[in-house]
Order: C-alpha cells, then sequence, then structure tokens
C-alpha cells in the first residue's frame, strides 16, 4: 500500500479511529499498531514482516545483554557481534541477493520467473535498529525491557518504508506514554500530509514522465534538452522523498507521534555543507552521530586529517547505502571531496564574501551548489558510470545550445508552485505555517484566529483540488527511495 492510494486511506482511518479509541491504554495502542505496521508490510509481499521480526527479536536480546553486562570487553564483543549480523541481513539482502538477480537477469540459467526479493525500506530500519544498539552500548538510552514497545517503534509503519530514520532518544520514549494530539498538531499533520500528496502525486509523478525519457533516450537527444532531464531528476527526486516524509511526519503526527523534519527547503542551499543540513536529515544526522564523530574521535590525534579521513569515508559508506554500482561511489565521492574542500577553504571563503557584496556571493555560491547537485544526479540516476560519462559527454557538447525539445520542457511548469510556495514559507516551521503573515496585528485575537482557520481552509482545499485534478490523468509511480 502506498500512501497515495484509496487502500490506504482506508486502512489508515481504521487505524487512527480505534487508535483514539484506545487512548487511555497504551499497551492496546502500541499492539494495535504493531499489527497494523505488520499488516501494511505484508501488503507488498507475505515474507517481509518475518524478516523485520526476526531483527527486532535479535536486536531486542542484543540489547538486552549489552546494558546487563558490565565488563567493557564483553560489552563491545556483544555490540560487535549484534551490529555485524544486522549489517550482516542488510548486505545480504540489499547487495548479494541484488546482485544474484542482476546475474539471473542476464543469463539464462534459471528459470525467467525465479528471482530473490529485497525487503521494501530495509536501509531506514536498519539503521534504526543499529543506532539503538549504539546508543544502549554509549548509555545514552535504557535498553527498552517490553518487546511490544520496542518492535512497534522499530516497525511504525508510517517511516517503516522510506524514513524518516527514527532516533531511539527521540521517538521510542513517546511509544512508552499517553499519546497526545492537539488542534495545533492535527492542523500542522494535516498540511504536511496534504503538502506531501500535492509534491508526490502532482509534482514528481508528472515530472517523472520527462525525466524517464531524458536518461532512457539521452543518445538520441541534444545537449540542452538533457540537461533540463537532469535538472528535473533532482526536482523529482526531491518531491517524491520529502513528499514520502512530509505525508509520513503528518501521518506519524496524527496518532501523536513526532517524527524529525527530513527536509527543509535544500535548493536555497549555498554550500554542499549546508545542502546536506537541509537534505535527508535523519540519515544526515545518522552518519554524523555513529560514523563521522566515532572516527574523528579515533584519529584525534590527525587533528585536521582526522576530519578530512572522516568525512571521506562517511560520504563512501553513504554511497554503498544508496546502491551497490560504482556509479553511486562516484556519486558519494564527490560530495565527499566537495566537503572536504568547503571544510578546508572555510577562512578564505570567508574572506572573500567579506570583499564582495553578499548578495552577489551568496548568488554565485547558490549557482555553484545547484550545477554540482545537477552532476552528481547523473550519476545518481544512471545506470552505470558508462552511461553517465556518456550523458556529460552529450551536455557538454555544441547541442547545449540549441533549443531543447518542448516535451521536455513543458513538464517544468510542475517545478513553478513547488518552489513558489517553498520560497513564501520558507521562514515557517512547516510548509502550512501561516503565523509567519501577521494577520492579527491590527484586529482581535478571536478575529485573527477567526481568519486564520478560514485561509488555512481554502488553504487545505486549494490542495486538494489541484491533487485530485492535477494527479488524475497518470498513474501513480512507485516512491523513488523504496529501493534504497
Amino acid at each position: 500500500m502506498l500512501f497515495n492510494t484509496k487502500e490506504f486511506a482506508l486502512f489508515f482511518a481504521v487505524v487512527l479511529a480505534v487508535y483514539w479509541l484506545l487512548f487511555k491504554w497504551r499497551t492496546l495502542q502500541n499492539i494495535l499498531l504493531l499489527g497494523a505496521s505488520m499488516y501494511f508490510y505484508s501488503q507488498l509481499h507475505f515474507s517481509f514482516p518475518i524478516y523485520l521480526s526476526a531483527l527486532v527479536i535479535i536486536s531486542y536480546c542484543f540489547a538486552a545483554a549489552i546494558e546487563k553486562n558490565k565488563k567493557p570487553r564483553q560489552r563491545k564483543a556483544l555490540l560487535t557481534i549484534g551490529l555485524c549480523i544486522i549489517s550482516a541481513g542488510l548486505i545480504y539482502t540489499k547487495y548479494i541477493i541484488a546482485l544474484f538477480n542482476q546475474l539471473h537477469a542476464s543469463r539464462d540459467w534459471l528459470p525467467g520467473s525465479w528471482s530473490l526479493l529485497v525487503p521494501v525500506g530495509i536501509s531506514f530500519y536498519t539503521f534504526a535498529i543499529l543506532g539503538y544498539l549504539i546508543d544502549v552500548y554509549w548509555e545514552k538510552i535504557p535498553a527498552e525491557r517490553n518487546i511490544l514497545t520496542y518492535a512497534s517503534y522499530i516497525s511504525f509503519f508510517p517511516h517503516l518504508l522510506s524514513g524518516p530514520i527514527p532516533s531511539a532518544t527521540t521517538i521510542l520514549p513517546q511509544f512508552k506514554t499517553r499519546a497526545n494530539a492537539t488542534f495545533t498538531h492535527i492542523d500542522e499533520s494535516i498540511g504536511e500530509i496534504l503538502w506531501g500528496l500535492f509534491k508526490k502525486m502532482v509534482v514528481a509523478d508528472n515530472i517523472s514522465k520527462a525525466v524517464s525519457y531524458c536518461f532512457s533516450q539521452y543518445s538520441e537527444l541534444n545537449g540542452s534538452t538533457i540537461a533540463i532531464g537532469v535538472f528535473l531528476f533532482g526536482i523529482q527526486l526531491y518531491a517524491d522523498f520529502s513528499g514520502y516524509s512530509s505525508m509520513a511526519r503528518g501521518i506519524a503526527g496524527l496518532l501523536g507521534i513526532n517524527l524529525v523534519q527530513n527536509f527543509i527547503v535544500p535548493f536555497h542551499s549555498t554550500s554542499i555543507t549546508e545542502y546536506w543540513r537541509r537534505w535527508h536529515i535523519s540519515l544526515t544526522n545518522w552518519l554524523y552521530g555513529y560514523i563521522f564523530n566515532p572516527m574523528v574521535y579515533a584519529l584525534r590525534t590527525w587533528r585536521r586529517w582526522a576530519i578530512v579521513v572522516s568525512l571521506l569515508v562517511t560520504f563512501f559508506i553513504s554511497s554503498f547505502w544508496h546502491g551497490a554500482g560504482w556509479q553511486f561511489v562516484v556519486w558519494g565521492m564527490l560530495h565527499g571531496v566537495a566537503m572536504v574542500y568547503e571544510y578546508l577553504t572555510v577562512e578564505q571563503r570567508k574572506r572573500l564574501s567579506e570583499k564582495i557584496p553578499l548578495v552577489i556571493y551568496n548568488l554565485v555560491s547558490w549557482l555553484f551548489v545547484i550545477l554540482f547537485l545537477a552532476l552528481g544526479w547523473v550519476f545518481f540516476r544512471a545506470n552505470s558510470v558508462p552511461d553517465a560519462v556518456s550523458m556529460l559527454r552529450r551536455i557538454l557538447s555544441p547541442g547545449l545550445f540549441t533549443a531543447p525539445e518542448s516535451y521536455v520542457t513543458k513538464y517544468a511548469v510542475w517545478c513553478i508552485p513547488l518552489f513558489a510556495v517553498e520560497w513564501i514559507q520558507r521562514k515557517g516551521t512547516y510548509i502550512m505555517d501561516i503565523r509567519q503573515w501577521h494577520i492579527g496585528a491590527c484586529i482581535s485575537p478571536a478575529r485573527a484566529k477567526q481568519i486564520n482557520i478560514a485561509i488555512k481552509s481554502c488553504l487545505y482545499l486549494l490542495l486538494c483540488v489541484s491533487i485530485c485534478y492535477l494527479s488524475k490523468k497518470q498513474n501513480s509511480a512507485e516512491y523513488y527511495y523504496f529501493k534504497f
């Protein structure tokens, strides 16, 4: 079930109604959430909940053993074994099985219908489990004694398939206290869901047609058409992934669970470092907390080189998280090198920004970031490194200065409402936050509240009409990040 389907709407309506009927009993609510999450996951394949349950049981036992054991060497050994077992499951299912399926597809040595399934969203809940074990080892959080609470946290269906990656220190405790949802929470959650649906169904799904055309037919297209296709892919990727994250956050909010905001207008960034503080924030925080920081501490005698090496290793690991192909490695290392460059030149860039008008400096920096991201998108979306190099050659040819095909350019119109709304609402705590408009500056608070509700209702109605009208003509595509 996808979030943007009638089946999920019916499923969630039933879960939500029963959930709040049980508001006095947290244990019963967790039982309901666990059952609903396993049912939700089983709709993709009946075997997926079995694998997830095995990981939950294994990690629950290892966390309890780590907390119980007070001897440092034994604690470290238990942590190492636990991390290896959980990681081995990820490596086997995501890489070895994927490689097997590729070999099977390229050779006729097995029946054509035979292949192995890779659990959808495995990276997201595996990272959540690894982070939980490390937090228990570092004594940031006690091992959860109630396996029902722990299982509900790991398998929570809003973030199960594509994040945000939950943090045990902030999200797990919410499954142990009585859920609460105020009018403000409900209002914000509905806004997040509608905006997420708009980004996915109106922007991402429409743009995906042009993107697929450009990347599959690039050898026959001119440079300007391919270049537009690459930029549209970046927007599709953002609208698709952030759309899922917004819906996940809104759905969780209606259940009284507060998930982290996973994207904060990343295309407004004026540096790659800033971009990664705004893009896929839960993954960035995970990599920063569990890989980058420990490496810097372990290599602290290397001084500045500790930061350099840790950045490169962190992005190398991030590249393999996204996929096993060399094109992902190139993409990851491009970003790693860019981060290293910005770290080593921070003082020089600061002095430069003081010598020229700040507006010009920020504009040039922003253009550099967008062009650099586009370079990375070529490798991220291409099927292989040779394909990516061929695309770049086609782009950097005289064809770049010819008119692009109208079939591709007409899809750019879907980007206008996305960036217009994000620019207007860039200072809000969430995308539908209109408190910054200062509507009630000259009228009574009661009247201002009525006007706010009226405006918000109109905005929500406009989003609903846009989603129904602008998305009904095309089939909904699967979320791009499900493959990760």
